[in-house]
């Protein structure tokens, strides 16, 4: 968040949020999914030692 701010002074709101942002949505879903599905198999690997 503070990254976008510091580059929206930088270079203007609507170019921070097309260059600074943007680009990273698809790899931050796909990165929050993959942590969702693998906090199951890791707690029960957990509950076994």
């Amino acid at each position: 968040a503070m990254g976008f701010a510091w580059l929206a002074l930088l270079i203007g709101p609507e170019k921070s949020w097309q260059f600074g942002v943007v680009p990273f949505i698809v790899g931050d879903l796909i990165k929050a999914a993959l942590a969702a599905s693998l906090v199951p198999a890791v707690w029960s690997l957990l509950k076994r030692s």
